[in-house]
């Protein structure tokens, strides 16, 4: 780039033109408009756009590419520093990475969907009545004449009930 007053306006204008494009998710025209003819801008304003531009489509090889010229350019350009550490961490990553979310997402949903079927099933029945418990287990007449009594959980304990809270015990 020259310097001059019209070169500088250019760019500005191109820039205005590209962020346009780009907000109307038009990236591949707001690029066209910044690499006119195929060829990469030589002022680094414009070449940031591009390689800005070209990150957000996620062709990352090429946006590589793009942050490194800027950085040739700039060499303490800090934000192709990051941008080049961050796309190289995120290609040396295992394809397999990407589908972690969508997993987690899924596994998320499943838990959900059995917490609410096993409430569900937990639920009074239609009408608000709750179900009466089935009856205690009586006495039978056996053919001996000997009464059956419901076996417990101690055969040799009293017939009393037993309260059982921890720590105490009462009778």
């Amino acid at each position: 780039m020259d310097g001059s007053p019209e070169a500088s306006i250019s760019t500005s204008l191109r820039l205005m033109k590209a962020l346009s494009l780009a907000r109307r998710g038009k990236t591949r025209a707001a690029q066209s408009v910044l690499a006119a003819d195929g060829r990469l801008p030589e002022d680094p304003v414009e070449l940031h756009a591009l390689a800005a531009l070209v990150t957000s489509e996620g062709d990352y090889p090429r946006a590589v590419r793009l942050w490194r010229m800027l950085l040739d350019r700039e060499p303490g350009h800090r934000e192709a520093q990051r941008m080049i550490a961050a796309i190289e961490l995120w290609l040396s990553r295992p394809p397999w990475v990407r589908y972690v979310p969508i997993g987690a997402a899924v596994l998320l949903v499943v838990i959900l969907i059995l917490a609410i079927a096993g409430s569900a099933g937990r639920q009074p029945r239609a009408g608000g009545q709750v179900p009466a418990p089935p009856p205690p287990p009586s006495s039978q007449s056996r053919s001996d004449g000997a009464h059956a009594r419901a076996p417990s959980a101690n055969p040799g304990a009293a017939a009393t009930p037993t309260i059982k809270v921890p720590g105490v015990s009462k009778h």
